[in-house]
């Protein structure tokens, strides 16, 4: 299934991006470094302090760093919120040095440039990939200690102004975090959409093509049961249609299996097993062509219209219906003489019907089945007219199973051309 938030191009477009990203920041940090070191912040009487207050987020970073702690939201969490505890304790203690008498510390000695940029780098970290709640208390911690910086020696207006964009770059900080955080959950609900839609098809591909041979091979060894003493011949041409229905059935297994390690098997038309109905009209005639039944009933396929150029996506939908519709039979109206399968290519839809001519209960699917019963209340749909009904409503169109005015079982289905699900299976 093909999705914006799954492309190869997109992926390797975010590493690229994180990678300049990692070096811009890397570069910031040691320019500012350079400059408080320029300024002589690190040899001013608060040196001390300001040094041990840096070392903050370099300890945090370090912690983030270690791979074995990376993928753990507490730890970044944690991380964060050590950072920015130990920059407030470390603010108040040079407010504590610069107020003793004599002191010479001066407001510009906590103008640390390399901490400021740092500790906004340890709180979009802490926000981007901290456990919520921790990383909320964090978020907090990170923020006053940016923004109080400025003013940790005293208040002065060159202190307030700095202190107002070291505000604005915290604001900008966390909502880019908050960004990149929902955009990440984003991409795990799509993913988890895109596991749940891939396990419902793999269900409705199992019911679908695994059941309908499945079920052959337990009728006809009922019919050679039946036969195997008056008319042995019989019962030799059904272990070879046993034969033909296990091999199928095994090679929709294998394919099924195989699909799971890729996203061919969930492309429309390209379903497991489904080879027929990719291949267009021509899969759906073979499948009409070999279905019979116990008592020798056949069925007929009728066309009507354009039927060769109908597109890959609509056939496959037909041919999932078609399918269900002969299994029921063979299931529910053993002793049907006749299936008539009517495909109609109109103008923007195509139209599916599946008549039998079968009496008595459940002739299209007894009580509690997969179709309800035609000579009792109906009951509740089984899976596989559900499935087929979704897959129909999916694709735009109508999908209708019961009694016909004449009494016969009837299976129909309308799919628009230009379907309206792009995306699903």
């Amino acid at each position: 299934m093909h999705s914006p938030h799954f492309g190869r191009g997109s992926s390797r477009t975010r590493r690229a991006l994180f990678r300049v990203g990692v070096v811009l920041v890397g570069a910031a940090l040691v320019l500012a470094l350079a400059a408080d070191h320029r300024t002589g912040v690190f040899d001013s009487a608060l040196a001390r302090q300001v040094r041990l207050s840096a070392l903050a987020p370099v300890v945090a970073l370090s912690l983030m760093a270690v791979r074995r702690w990376r993928g753990d939201p507490r730890v970044v969490a944690a991380a964060g919120a050590l950072a920015g505890a130990w920059s407030l304790g470390c603010d108040a203690w040079m407010r504590v040095v610069a107020e003793r008498p004599g002191s010479s510390a001066g407001h510009a000695d906590a103008y640390t440039l390399f901490e400021l940029a740092a500790l906004i780098v340890v709180l979009v970290l802490t926000v981007r990939y901290g456990a919520a709640r921790p990383a909320a208390g964090a978020a907090v911690l990170l923020s006053l200690a940016v923004v109080l910086r400025p003013v940790a020696v005293r208040v002065t207006e060159n202190g307030l102004i700095l202190a107002m964009f070291c505000t604005v770059a915290v604001c900008a900080g966390l909502i880019g975090a908050l960004v990149a955080r929902l955009a990440a959950l984003d991409r795990r609900r799509h993913a988890e959409q895109v596991r749940l839609e891939q396990r419902l098809t793999f269900a409705r591909d199992l019911h679908d093509f695994v059941a309908h041979h499945v079920t052959g091979i337990v009728v006809q060894a009922q019919g050679a049961q039946v036969v195997a003493e008056s008319r042995p011949e019989l019962a030799v041409s059904a272990l070879g249609q046993i034969e033909r229905a296990g091999s199928e059935a095994l090679r929709a297994l294998r394919h099924m299996v195989s699909g799971l390690r890729t996203e061919a098997a969930f492309v429309p038309g390209l379903a497991p097993g489904g080879e027929a109905a990719a291949g267009g009209v021509a899969g759906l005639r073979t499948l009409v062509a070999a279905f019979t039944l116990p008592g020798g009933g056949a069925a007929r396929l009728a066309e009507e219209g354009p039927v060769d150029r109908l597109p890959t996506a609509a056939v496959a939908a037909v041919h999932r219906v078609t399918m269900e519709a002969l299994t029921n039979v063979r299931k529910h109206a053993p002793a049907a003489r006749q299936v008539t399968v009517t495909l109609r290519a109109l103008a923007g839809t195509v139209e599916l019907d599946v008549v039998n001519d079968g009496s008595g209960p459940g002739r299209g699917g007894g009580p509690g089945v997969d179709a309800g019963s035609c000579t009792e209340a109906p009951a509740t749909a089984g899976y596989g007219l559900i499935g087929l009904e979704e897959r129909v409503t999916a694709e735009g169109g109508v999908f209708h199973a019961g009694p016909d005015s004449s009494g016969h079982w009837r299976v129909s289905a309308r799919i628009p051309l230009e379907s309206a699900w792009r995306d699903g299976p």
